[in-house]
């Protein structure tokens, strides 16, 4: 029911007065009843025929028409590879060529370009395998490198705490040798030097 209806048939007379009765008026009134309002109430006949309106409008899609002729593009100039109209049909230009309904001519049109896409789709189904595959061999390699990074860090934590107590044993080992030869050192200079007394002591010459 709305098809039938224009953007001139959906505009409201009533409104637009009382839209430049309130442009001129200090107070938004009704000019019948008098009483005040801040906006024109909604008529929701009317909001539900424009909103459709619209919606019909956007929907409509404007049919292409041929740019020589101006008349629609029925046809599908099989030669040319072309739309055309029933007038180019006819003409010199399209003198023994071969025709189609555009609709066929599109149907066809649109098998060609999926029988096309189809190897493309499964090249593209074995490159995502592929990619996964490496996605997947990369994430393991990394947890590998992850793994033995770790390890290498856990041997040398052992050898260099291997090494600090090996440090500190053979310097305490090498202190208390030295202890123990400077022991033994005083004991033999004291034998010496009692025994050394000892025969001066005894010598009648002195």
């Amino acid at each position: 029911a709305t098809s039938c209806l224009g953007s001139e048939d959906l505009s409201c007379s009533v409104c637009h007065c009382l839209k430049r009765w309130w442009r001129e008026k200090p107070t938004q009134e009704c000019p019948v009843c008098n009483r005040r309002s801040r906006s024109p109430p909604r008529n929701l006949v009317l909001k539900n025929l424009c909103e459709s309106f619209l919606e019909e409008s956007d929907q409509r899609a404007p049919e292409t028409l041929c740019s020589l002729h101006s008349e629609k593009l029925k046809l599908f100039c099989l030669d040319h590879q072309q739309p055309v109209c029933v007038v180019c049909r006819d003409s010199e230009k399209h003198t023994d060529h071969r025709f189609k309904p555009i609709d066929e001519a599109a149907e066809d049109l649109k098998k060609e370009l999926q029988k096309s896409l189809k190897p493309l789709k499964e090249k593209l189904k074995v490159l995502e395998q592929v990619k996964g595959n490496c996605d997947q061999t990369a994430e393991h390699m990394k947890v590998q490198v992850q793994h033995t990074e770790r390890q290498i860090q856990d041997q040398f934590k052992k050898l260099r705490q291997f090494l600090e107590e090996e440090e500190e044993a053979r310097i305490s080992a090498l202190r208390e040798e030295e202890e123990q030869k400077s022991g033994v050192m005083k004991e033999k200079m004291e034998a010496l030097r009692l025994q050394t007394k000892k025969g001066l002591t005894m010598c009648p010459f002195l």
